[in-house]
């Protein structure tokens, strides 16, 4: 059988010397494991069907990407395992309440989920959250940049995963989950890199109205010097302590044409030190 994982142009190593100090000493080197190749086979082994495929594209017509993916169960998001999440975290199990903000179908957020006591996910999509609470999540259907959540306790722990680059008020939103977070608690953070930010409204696409760190024209667009920025940026100046960074694959699974799809993505692990309170722009709105 041939290698899936020599072939699917995997990304996880970084050039050490292109990463701003913090990073360089806080990065975590993973591997495609087994579990990836699982995932990849298969998704390679069962494809979508081209009807179901033709369907997806029509209904891009009338409805966002998330609502199309969760009506006809495609393209399954991969993040990382659980293992993979183990050795990102150092710990064999923080345990805790997690929050998962924009969780999706609930496939990403169930790799993570054994690491915690409880999860209680947010999802704007009615069928995803559908999805989700068929997983047995506990769902909130709120914009956690807009509206409150119903659950009024802290959480020891917050993942955004892929969700700051797809929401059209990523501060805000980075803002309100600290404001969830206890003292002492980890934030998860997943983005592609570089980052290209765009927001689904309905059927179409637009730009976000509040704008992350990106390269100004001319500046290295590089991973590393987009990890470095995103964090010197963004995260530094909220307080947060770098515990981890390492780059794996965002992983999508497709048609027959196109089994499986890769973006060169990061995962950020942080603490919220527990003696000192998030800026002021940076607070639940």
């Amino acid at each position: 059988m041939r290698d899936v994982l020599a072939n699917a142009g995997l990304r996880y190593t970084a050039d050490d010397s292109r990463l701003l100090g913090p990073l360089r000493a806080r990065f975590v080197q993973l591997e495609a494991d087994e579990s990836t190749r699982r995932w990849i086979e298969r998704a390679e082994r069962q494809p979508h069907g081209s009807f179901r495929m033709f369907l997806r594209r029509a209904l891009d017509r009338w409805m966002s990407a998330y609502d199309a993916n969760a009506w006809l169960d495609v393209h399954e998001m991969r993040v990382l395992g659980r293992e993979q999440w183990s050795r990102v975290l150092g710990a064999e199990r923080p345990g805790g309440r997690l929050l998962d903000v924009g969780a999706g179908d609930g496939r990403v957020t169930a790799e993570l989920a054994p690491l915690f006591d409880a999860v209680v996910a947010t999802e704007t999509s009615k069928r995803m959250a559908g999805r989700l609470m068929a997983r047995g999540f506990e769902v909130h259907r709120v914009d956690l940049s807009r509206e409150a959540l119903p659950d009024p306790r802290l959480f020891d722990g917050v993942s955004l995963l892929n969700v700051l680059d797809r929401t059209s008020f990523p501060l805000t939103l980075l803002g309100a989950a600290l404001g969830r977070l206890e003292p002492g608690g980890l934030l998860l953070v997943a983005v592609p890199l570089p980052l290209r930010p765009h927001v689904h409204v309905g059927a179409d696409t637009a730009d976000p109205e509040e704008l992350l760190p990106r390269p100004a024209p001319g500046q290295a667009s590089s991973w590393e010097a987009s990890a470095s920025l995103l964090h010197e940026g963004l995260f530094a100046p909220a307080g947060l302590e770098l515990l981890a960074l390492s780059r794996a694959p965002y992983l999508s699974r497709g048609g027959r044409a196109r089994p499986v799809s890769a973006l060169d993505g990061s995962i950020f692990a942080y603490r919220k030190p527990s003696d000192r309170a998030p800026p002021r722009a940076m607070v639940d709105p």
